[in-house]
């Protein structure tokens, strides 16, 4: 009897383990990401509101919180006609985050971007951002590049 129990417990064990990694699937965190700005980028709101929960928290002061503020933005470009889908200079995952850095051009030059993304049930729940405009390589203190 003992052994049985040792057993089972074991076998919970391992089944707890296994439940934990696939809510924490960092290839499948990632592919969501690049769905996300592929998405926004070919003005898709469907899968936009499939894949960003509609109370979405935005932490970048000048944009709303939830799913409809990015459903409107698309609207507010979507005239202008697709985006440009970035270039991934890295793409990182630990846990439920995700963070991209990457380069893209805005209309007073270049800068170099970070954006974090949380990931809840299957669905982008959070997102932070930090954008630092890219200076001319001759007036860069040092020759290493920002991306």
């Amino acid at each position: 009897m003992k052994y049985l129990f040792a057993g089972a417990a074991g076998l919970l064990l391992a089944a707890s383990i296994g439940l934990a990694g696939s809510a924490n699937d960092l290839p499948a965190n990632k592919a969501l990401v690049e769905q996300f700005f592929r998405a926004v980028e070919s003005r898709d709101k469907q899968t936009v509101t499939k894949i960003v929960r509609e109370d979405y928290i935005q932490h970048m002061p000048n944009i709303p919180s939830g799913r409809a503020a990015i459903l409107n933005y698309i609207d507010m470009v979507a005239p202008k006609g697709k985006g440009v889908m970035p270039k991934f200079a890295r793409m990182i995952a630990e846990g439920d985050l995700v963070a991209v850095h990457f380069r893209r051009e805005d209309p007073n030059g270049p800068v170099a971007t970070i954006e974090i993304f949380r990931i809840q049930d299957g669905q982008i729940a959070e997102h932070w951002a930090v954008t630092e405009s890219i200076p001319p390589e001759e007036k860069s203190r040092n020759k290493n590049g920002m991306i």
